[in-house]
């Protein structure tokens, strides 16, 4: 018996695309984030870790069985238009952020020796806004593929690995940025956009 629910060739297109959009996203960022010719002033090893475990959440929610059902009823139009709504909204969010983080914006935890504590867009509402959209996006392939079991199981592995990044991250920023970083993270949600 399965507790995966059946998705459609309209849902699992969305969740294709929605995956199409994100990776184009971040294909982006990194060819648009010019190199620094200076060697960063401190850098996490142990974030790649939380990278490599996020990766794996994504591994997770996407494998298992396809079950197919109706190509087209109304159940499988709103399911796909659920997915692609949460794939856009993760696509941009990451696309936003990586924008108002420019230079600052990298794979692995690292501070450069001009880096800027960047508090504005969406990190004015949330301190990892990129995490969040990864999450939007997590949603997206879980639900478009039709794997509620596997998305069960992505969703505390995602954010153990979330957890490293983020501590990694902070612990630099901290560093680099002392009290300044500790107003903001007391006035800033961690993960969760504040709302209004």
């Amino acid at each position: 018996m399965s507790y995966d629910i059946s998705t459609s060739p309209l849902q699992y297109g969305a969740a294709v695309a929605s995956g199409l959009l994100f990776g184009a996203a971040v294909f982006a960022k990194r060819l648009r984030t010019p190199k620094s010719a200076a060697p960063p002033a401190s850098r996490s090893g142990l974030s790649v870790i939380g990278i490599v475990i996020q990766s794996a959440s994504f591994f997770i929610a996407a494998f298992g069985r396809l079950r197919l059902g109706p190509a087209l009823s109304v159940r499988s139009v709103v399911l796909a238009a659920v997915v692609l709504a949460l794939g856009c909204a993760g696509a941009l969010l990451f696309d936003r952020s990586a924008k108002v983080l420019g230079a600052n914006w990298s794979l692995v935890a690292r501070m450069r020796t001009d880096h800027g504590l960047v508090r504005e867009g969406p990190f004015a509402r949330v301190r990892h806004p990129i995490y969040f959209a990864m999450l939007l996006m997590l949603f997206a392939v879980g639900l478009g593929l039709g794997h509620i079991v596997g998305l069960t199981v992505a969703l505390p592995v995602f954010f153990a690995g979330t957890v490293i990044r983020t501590r990694e991250e902070e612990r630099l920023l901290r560093q680099q940025f002392g009290s300044e970083y500790d107003d903001y993270a007391r006035t800033t949600p961690a993960f969760i956009p504040r709302i209004g």
